[in-house]
Parts: C-alpha cells; sequence; structure tokens
C-alpha cells in the first residue's frame, strides 16, 4: 500500500477517525476522504494533495487513488471507494456500498482494482510520511534498500563457501601429471637399455651368461675321433694327430766297456 496525491475516497456518514481528513459532504450523506497528512483543495471531484499545493491537473492524467489499497471508478469524474465495495450512480452522485446492499441506482464499471487492504497502522505510519506530490517513495525505497542490503551478505555466504570445483580438478590435475611423469622417466630408461644394446651386441649374450652361471664353450684341441668341417667343402675329413720324428737310435758301447766284472 502507498499514500500518494490522488482521488479521495467517498465513505459513509464520517472518514476514519486519526488515519483520515474530511474533504466535507458530498450527495445522499456520503463524505470524501483523503489520507492524514494530505490536503482537499476544492477543485474537481475532491482531490487529494499535498498540503498547499493544486494536483488536479496531474492526477485527471494519470487517474489513482490518494490509497493505493483503494478502487478506483469514473461517474463523469473519478472517485474511489473501499476495496470489495460495489460504486453506484444515484441520480448524479456517487455511493460506495456493499455488493449485497442493492442501492438504488446504476452500478458503476472498474476501472482499477485496488491493492490489498492493510491494517489501520499501516495507513496512519504511511499518511504521516506524506509531505510532497508522492510520500510513498520513501517507504519504497525502505524496502528496496533492505533487500539491496540483504544481498551483499548472501553474496559474501556464497564467496566464503570453498570451490569445490576447483578443489577437484586441482587433484585430478596434479594425479594426471604425475602419470606423464612416470611414463616419460619409463619411456626414456627403455630408449637407454634399446641405444645400449645396439651399441654393443654381445654384451646382452655374454651378461646373460654370466648371470646364469653357466660357463661358456670353450673350443678343444680335435682328437683323431672327431670330425672337422670345412664351410662350403662339402666333405668330412678326421683330424690326425702329427707324429713327432722318430728318436735316433740308441748308440751300443764297445764290448770291452760292457764287460762284466
Amino acid at each position: 500500500m502507498s499514500i500518494e496525491q490522488g482521488f479521495a475516497i467517498r465513505r459513509n456518514g464520517t472518514c476514519l477517525a486519526g488515519i483520515e481528513v474530511s474533504c466535507g459532504a458530498t450527495w445522499n450523506g456520503m463524505v470524501g476522504c483523503c489520507p492524514s497528512g494530505l490536503s482537499c483543495p476544492q477543485a474537481y471531484n475532491v482531490d487529494c494533495c499535498p498540503s498547499g499545493k493544486n494536483c488536479t491537473m496531474t492526477i485527471v492524467q494519470t487517474p489513482r487513488c490518494s490509497n493505493s489499497s483503494w478502487d478506483l471508478f469514473d461517474n463523469g469524474g473519478y472517485f474511489c471507494c473501499e476495496h470489495g465495495l460495489a460504486a453506484y450512480n444515484n441520480r448524479g452522485t456517487n455511493i460506495c456500498a456493499s455488493p449485497g446492499s442493492s442501492p438504488s441506482g446504476v452500478l458503476l464499471e472498474l476501472i482499477k482494482a485496488g491493492e490489498t487492504a492493510v491494517s489501520s497502522s499501516s495507513i496512519v505510519s504511511s499518511a504521516s510520511s506524506a509531505t510532497s506530490s508522492t510520500p510513498a517513495t520513501a517507504t519504497f525505497i525502505s524496502s528496496t534498500s533492505t533487500s539491496a542490503t540483504a544481498a551483499p551478505s548472501q553474496q559474501s555466504s556464497q564467496d566464503s563457501a570453498p570451490p569445490v570445483g576447483a578443489i577437484a580438478g586441482g587433484v585430478v590435475g596434479g594425479i594426471a601429471g604425475l602419470v606423464i611423469l612416470a611414463l616419460i622417466a619409463w619411456l626414456l630408461m627403455r630408449r637407454r637399455r634399446q641405444n645400449d644394446t645396439t651399441a654393443n651386441p654381445y654384451s646382452a649374450i655374454y651378461r646373460g651368461e654370466e648371470l646364469g652361471g653357466r660357463e661358456m664353450p670353450m673350443a678343444h684341441q680335435l682328437d683323431d675321433t672327431q670330425r672337422a668341417y670345412e664351410a662350403g667343402a662339402g666333405k668330412t675329413t678326421y683330424a690326425h694327430a702329427k707324429e713327432l720324428p722318430a728318436h735316433a737310435a740308441p748308440v751300443e758301447l764297445p764290448a770291452e766297456h760292457h764287460a762284466p766284472r
């Protein structure tokens, strides 16, 4: 609900004490009332304007009730009724009545429905602050600023939450880095082994024989029973040991030297 310059409400008999000011009687026992803090200049169909001002031309261009909870009607001139009441044209006068009361007159069409009615204490609070053409602005700014103030605190609580996504990404990235480093090290060791084997192809054979604890086969001199193979000869020959040259026959001494004694 807001209080601002606009058209007055029609009430039966008297205005609400303490929260409304009377703008005088209209017709058939009805009176025009404005929210407290606004005045009623003697102008077009009872207007509610800031004190000392005439706002008739402004509110005619944009018709509205001075209390946003009232319903707006038109009967050759705008006026307001309490939210939920029906408006009637009784011989050219404006009447607000309950829908079931069936007063005499013609039922008028609703121009603009008011907001949900609020308690009288809220009306007093809003009306007391009405000092300009748009006195209710302060009320709305207050609620907006409250929401705006609460927003940074919510944002700060969200910012203080741990970045779960960033932590998970860091862990996965670290594991991937370790795997890549291990793969690079394995490839380097494999390449080094390949280079060593290429430089000395027999080293692996000798090393394998030594590690296995087996004796390396050694070449021996062939005897008479072993065959000797010649590459490409197509023949099989036997190797024979060469005989040593015969010794000279023993020389006998003269007989006289060997006679027994």
